[in-house]
């Protein structure tokens, strides 16, 4: 005698009641001659009770068992198939629906009775293609079969081209009343989609539609389109007391596809065994119909009970055997029949209770078909059918009642009149100005801290559209970047994306990246990509234009620097000259004039001769005499170093006055900015335009790019204003919006020019979340705005000024270097002569120790020598002056 195992739940008796009159049919019928099917079933009390089913199936394995049925739902039977896998146990599922399940190297051992919900999704296409549905939003169980089951509908509508204005899910509870949809009823509310695609289990379909009813979103310009699960399953949806049936008033009007419950050439003979049945003994039996999905477990029965027709005929034995899962650590063993019984029932071809049953190779029920159904107060009425091969076939549009008894509905209906949008903005000069403090001096709070194009613009369309809105300020500063490490969206397109606002108001520019993560508006603005300039230099004559290489506080300092080495020297010079020589210079002078070689003496050791020479040193003329002394000699040194790195600095300065604003005017376009390298150019980190400068394969935007990217550190700015400082005060072009530009170059001091034609035309958009309801509707007042000239008048009032409309185009340039520039050369200048000075200390106390050593006629301590040097220093000068004088 064969048997079987069967895995059910108690929330389910129906499916225990049809497998159960099943066997018996087939033991009445002699479906399988000379044999008597039997049976084991172990049911578990609550669905989602995976480890028990586990258990449950190991028990019954452990009886010797030919095959599975079971268990209802799909995620159930992922959870025992691994089983089933493991002992080679084919295992046949009635319900479970999940396309995944597909996969016949992850799931071997399953064969499946009902078609899987990809096919589902192609019967519900057609079905909404038929009423001209375009626009809709989805509504799904957060579990195997609502996630999976759906994906195949939504890559069918993106073919399409429709729109899914939004996708909400719940999380499935034990009983069907815990459920909470109220928030993600709102939200398919509040998109404006007046299409929803209900994809679920009947009782939670019960508990969403008595919800939604409640938030009016059952009534005449609604549509609800739900899957077979919902229309099969009438008793739990809508109920019957004593066998009339109770339908909601609420309810009338809901549409879909319903699998058929006994199409099948066993069909008849079994359903009169059904209504016959006692519900007593037989729950849910004793009734005129069965739901489709129950009979598959009807269909199951049949299916093994013809692959074991079909062994016998083949004259092919298969042995039963008890296996072990090896729960206590024993090695389990695979049943060495089970590929033999898995290929036979793959190979099934018969007569069913639902319709005719037959496999392909992963085990999945071919020739898909549903019956297309429409609720009324009397309950499903068939009004067209669908099969996998010629697609829908509807009876007749009038026989198709919609919620309320309507008969068209619109796909989409904007409430924008009644929404108040959080809008996100940033600061940009002309279109958005924020401030805390009003024109009239008091501190202003919310929409009236904003002001400019963007709010004007803004103001009016809000008028038009009947809407209310409220600004923020992005808190990151950013127009939006994508990063592609941590997959999220910065700046403004961050905080439309995630939730944070409704939609963006600045001078946002409209890319394909961006494009991808969410939509724009028409254009606004009309803007592209430029670059500006510094002014070019008006060529005139200036006498004394020779100086203006440098600043004037510049050449000052190198004047005092000059007469402070000049004079160190000097010092430097008398403080270690020999005293012993000086005495005699003084004895010869009283009784004989001087002679040449004295004067040249005596000139060598003065601060006067000292000084000129220091001058002397700054147009390169060759020293006359080199100081005596090493303090003179360091000092000397470095004084001859900050000479070069001036003299080096003046020459290419001038150079450059006379030549560079020839370069700059020869500068027209954004070609011509790749022929020269006297002038950097960049553009804003954060803009989306350098990613296109990255990316672009187009010249001579790529070349432009690839030398940007090489220099990024020193030509790449962090926000527009620090690119227009730079170009005030560097060689430097920068590429930004033409807009942006062109309010700058408008406006005083006028020191700046757009260069060049405008490129990458694409505009300011406004940017929502994808599939927004608000795009249309936007498009509309942006268009019309246009034709009644609004932007023209804001553009005039905001954006284009006419302060530099009388200036010319050129300005005078200052390129000079200042003392910061040069302030390195001094510091070395002065810090040699720090240095001399130490050494002139050591070399002073040195000469000292040295006349203290020579005859008793010299000072007998250092500290009488050097007061005796220092006084003939000073006394030096006045015994010059009477020289001069005799």
């Amino acid at each position: 005698m064969p048997q079987f195992s069967a895995l059910s739940v108690s929330d389910f008796p129906a499916a225990s009641s049809a497998l159960k009159i099943a066997v018996e049919y087939v033991n009445e019928k002699q479906l399988v001659p000379n044999v008597i099917l039997d049976y084991t079933e172990n049911t578990t009390t609550t669905s989602l009770d995976f480890l028990h089913m586990i258990q449950n199936e190991c028990f019954q394995a452990s009886q010797g068992v030919v095959a599975v049925i079971g268990p209802v739902l799909s995620s159930q039977v992922k959870a025992t198939s691994p089983v089933s896998t493991g002992l080679s146990l084919p295992q046949i599922a009635p319900e479970a629906t999940d396309p995944t399940l597909g996969n016949a190297q992850q799931y071997p051992q399953l064969v499946r009775i009902s078609w899987p919900d990809s096919v589902l999704s192609k019967a519900l296409i057609d079905l909404l293609e038929h009423f001209s549905w375009d626009q809709m939003s989805i509504f799904v169980s957060n579990d195997d079969y609502g996630t999976h089951g759906f994906k195949e509908f939504q890559d069918l509508a993106g073919q399409k081209g429709w729109r899914i204005h939004t996708i909400q899910s719940f999380d499935p509870t034990e009983a069907a009343a815990d459920i909470e949809v109220h928030e993600q009823l709102k939200a398919i509310k509040d998109t404006g989609a007046r299409i929803i695609v209900l994809h679920c289990l009947a009782p939670y379909a019960a508990e969403i539609l008595r919800e939604a009813s409640t938030m009016d979103m059952t009534g005449a310009d609604w549509a609800w389109v739900v899957s077979d699960r919902i229309t099969s399953y009438g008793r739990d949806l809508f109920g019957t007391t004593n066998a009339t049936v109770t339908i909601p008033d609420y309810l009338p009007g809901l549409v879909g596809p319903m699998s058929p419950s006994t199409n099948g050439g066993h069909s008849e003979a079994f359903m009169a065994k059904w209504r016959s049945a006692n519900p007593v003994v037989y729950p849910g039996a004793g009734v005129a119909d069965i739901d489709p999905y129950t009979a598959r477990w009807a269909d199951a029965v049949l299916a093994l009970a013809q692959a074991l027709r079909n062994l016998q005929e083949d004259g092919v034995t298969v042995t039963p055997q008890p296996l072990d899962c090896g729960c206590d650590g024993s090695e389990s063993q695979p049943w060495a029949d089970g590929s033999v019984m898995l290929q036979y029932l793959k190979k099934v071809k018969t007569d069913g209770v639902t319709g005719y049953i037959q496999f392909d190779s992963a085990g999945t029920r071919v020739d898909a078909e549903y019956n297309i159904v429409n609720l009324n107060s009397t309950g499903w009425q068939k009004v067209g059918t669908w099969n996998i091969s010629t697609g829908l076939t509807m009876y007749s549009d009038g026989d198709i009642k919609l919620l309320v008894g309507s008969v068209e509905v619109n796909p989409y209906v904007s409430n924008l009149r009644n929404k108040t949008l959080r809008v996100v903005t940033k600061a940009a000069n002309g279109f958005v100005l924020i401030s805390d403090v009003g024109k009239d001096g008091n501190n202003v709070t919310g929409n009236d801290r904003f002001q400019g194009f963007c709010m004007d613009l803004l103001s009016w369309m809000s008028t038009e559209l009947g809407c209310k809105y409220e600004y923020y300020e992005v808190e990151d500063g950013h127009f939006g970047i994508y990063n592609s490490k941590t997959g999220k969206w910065n700046g403004l397109i961050g905080d439309v994306l995630y939730g944070k606002a409704d939609i963006t108001m600045t001078p946002l520019f409209i890319t394909a990246e961006r494009q991808t993560a969410g939509e724009f508006t028409l254009p606004f603005y009309d803007n592209g990509m430029t670059f500006a300039m510094k002014k070019s230099a008006l060529r005139t004559s200036n006498t004394w234009g020779f100086i203006s290489p440098f600043q004037g506080e510049l050449w000052v300092t190198i004047l005092l620097t000059a007469l402070a080495v000049g004079l160190f020297q000097g010092v430097a010079n008398s403080a270690t000259k020999d005293i012993d020589t000086e005495l005699q210079g003084d004895e010869v002078s009283e009784s004989e004039p001087p002679s040449h070689e004295d004067k040249d003496e005596d000139r060598e050791t003065g601060c006067c001769e000292a000084v000129w020479q220091s001058f002397v040193a700054l147009v390169q003329l060759g020293p006359e005499f080199l100081p005596r002394s090493l303090a003179g000699r360091v000092s000397a040194f470095f004084w001859g170093v900050g000479i070069l790195v001036a003299i080096s600095t003046y020459t290419a300065n001038l150079a450059a006055f006379l030549t560079v604003r020839n370069v700059d005017n020869s500068i027209k376009s954004a070609e011509d900015l790749l022929g020269q390298k006297e002038i950097s150019y960049g553009t804003v980190r954060t803009y989306a335009q350098w990613v296109s400068f990255k990316t672009s394969t187009i010249e001579p935007y790529h070349s432009l790019g690839v030398v940007m990217k090489s220099k990024e550190e020193t030509v790449l700015v962090d926000n527009l204003q620090e690119g227009l400082d730079k170009m005030r005060q560097e060689r430097y072009a920068l590429f930004a919006g033409s807009s942006e530009l062109d309010y700058h170059a408008s406006r005083q001091p006028c020191d700046l020019q757009t260069i060049g034609r405008v490129f990458w035309q694409t505009g300011y958009g406004m940017f929502l979340p994808k599939n927004s309801k608000y795009t249309v509707e936007f498009n509309k007042v942006i268009v019309a705005a246009k034709e009644r000239g609004i932007f023209d008048a804001l553009d005039a009032k905001w954006i284009k000024s006419q302060e530099c409309s009388g200036t010319d185009q050129t300005v005078l340039e200052s390129s000079v270097i200042g003392l910061q520039d040069m302030l390195g050369v001094f510091v070395l200048v002065y810090g040699g002569m720090a240095l001399a000075l130490i050494v002139l200390i050591g070399e002073f106390i040195y000469t000292c120790a040295q006349d203290v050593k020579k005859s008793d006629a010299h000072p007998k301590t250092i500290t009488e020598a050097a007061k005796r040097r220092l006084l003939r220093i000073f006394s030096r000068g006045k015994r010059s002056r009477n020289k001069n004088q005799v």
